[in-house]
C-alpha cells in the first residue's frame, strides 16, 4: 500500500466528494494551506495514485438508456481477450466496462436511446466474438446510488448522487456537450480554458455548469484511483431475492447504503435483482461483509461475486452525444 499521510487521505477525500473545487476550497476544509494541497494533488497524479477526474452525469437525464451485458469465455487465449477489451472500449455507446474473474468474465454496459441502437451495438459484438462466449446475461439498468468513498477517512456521514432512473430528454444545445465533453476528459480544467474553447466568456461558462447540476445531470464531480497502489480490492456481488416486500428490500438499501466500503447500489431488470460494488482491503473482509448480509436479511437467497481486474469509463458519458 502507498504511504500517504492524512493530509493526503483528507485531501482524496474533499477530491471523491468534489473534485473541481479549488486548491483554496480544499485547504479551507481540511485546514492545510492553499498551496500545500496544491502541490500534494500535483504529487497524487505523478505517482499515479488520482488516475481521473470526470463528472458524474446522469444520463437519463439525456434521453439514454444502460444495457448491462454479462458474458463468461470459453477457450480465450490472453491475446484474444485483450483484442476484444480494446474493441469495446473504441465502441461509442459503451461507455463502461470491467474485466474480472469470479461468476462472469467482462461485463459492460450499452447506452442508447431506444432499443434498436442498442441491439445493433450488441449484435455487432456479438457477429465478432458469439464463438468464445460460453454464457450471456443481459440486464436492464433501473436507478443506481454511486456513494462518496467513506473509507478514505473512515466516515459514517453518506453522500451519494443517482444514476439512471426516470428518462428524461433535456434539451441542451452544442456549447452544453462541448463543456461536458471537455469535463469528461478532465473535470479539473478551468473555466478560462472551457470558455476559451468553446468561445464564450468565463462567467457564461460557469452559468452553463451551474444550470447542468441544477438540472441532475451533472451531480459532482469525482476522482479515479489506482487501487492497486492503494492496496485496494474492487468487488461486485449479485443478490437474488426470495419473498421480496417494498419494506424488505428497503430496509436492505438503506443498509448497504451505510456500509463504509460501499460503492455503489444499482437496481435492474434481469436475472438478479440487486447489484453491489465494494472497495476493500482484502477479499476476506469483502466475504465477511457479504456472509453477514446474508446472515441479517431473509429476503437474500443467494449471491454471487466477481473480482475486478480492470476498468474502463467512470462518466457513462457517450462518445457521441445525440
Amino acid at each position: 500500500m502507498s504511504k500517504l499521510d492524512l493530509n493526503d487521505w483528507k485531501i482524496l477525500n474533499q477530491l471523491d466528494l468534489n473534485s473541481r473545487q479549488s486548491d483554496s476550497e480544499i485547504g479551507k476544509k481540511t485546514r492545510i494551506s492553499k498551496q500545500v494541497v496544491n502541490y500534494r494533488i500535483k504529487k497524487l497524479i505523478d505517482e499515479k495514485i488520482i488516475t481521473s477526474f470526470a463528472p458524474h452525469i446522469n444520463i437519463a437525464k439525456l434521453g439514454y438508456s444502460i444495457h448491462k451485458i454479462y458474458l463468461k469465455f470459453k477457450s480465450l487465449i490472453e491475446s484474444k481477450e485483450q483484442e476484444i477489451w480494446n474493441y469495446i472500449t473504441k465502441q461509442d455507446n459503451i461507455v463502461w466496462a470491467i474485466s474480472c474473474s469470479g461468476r462472469w468474465d467482462l461485463i459492460f454496459g450499452i447506452v442508447s436511446k431506444d432499443i434498436e441502437d442498442f441491439d445493433k451495438t450488441l449484435s455487432e459484438f456479438m457477429n465478432k466474438y458469439s464463438m468464445y462466449v460460453a454464457e450471456r446475461a443481459i440486464s436492464v439498468f433501473n436507478k443506481a446510488s454511486l456513494h462518496h468513498r467513506k473509507w478514505l477517512l473512515n466516515e459514517t456521514h453518506d453522500t451519494n448522487w443517482i444514476l439512471g432512473g426516470k428518462t428524461e430528454k433535456i434539451k441542451i444545445d452544442e456549447k452544453d456537450k462541448k463543456i461536458l465533453k471537455l469535463l469528461n476528459e478532465n473535470a479539473r480544467t478551468l473555466i478560462i480554458n472551457i470558455a476559451e474553447k468553446i468561445k464564450i466568456s468565463s462567467s457564461l461558462a460557469i452559468q452553463r455548469i451551474k444550470k447542468l447540476k441544477e438540472q441532475g445531470i451533472i451531480g459532482t464531480f469525482r476522482i479515479g484511483l489506482n487501487r492497486e497502489i492503494l492496496g485496494i480490492n474492487y468487488c461486485k456481488a449479485f443478490i437474488y431475492y426470495q419473498n421480496k416486500t417494498d419494506e424488505k428490500e428497503k430496509k436492505l438499501l438503506d443498509y448497504c447504503c451505510s456500509l463504509k466500503n460501499i460503492l455503489g447500489v444499482s437496481q435492474s431488470i434481469g436475472p438478479w435483482d440487486l447489484e453491489l460494488e465494494f472497495e476493500v482491503r482484502n477479499y476476506d473482509d469483502f466475504h465477511n461483509i457479504m456472509k453477514e448480509m446474508k446472515n441479517k436479511f431473509s429476503l437474500i437467497t443467494n449471491f454471487e461475486t466477481v473480482y475486478i481486474e480492470k476498468e474502463y469509463g467512470l462518466s457513462f458519458l457517450p462518445k457521441k452525444l445525440n
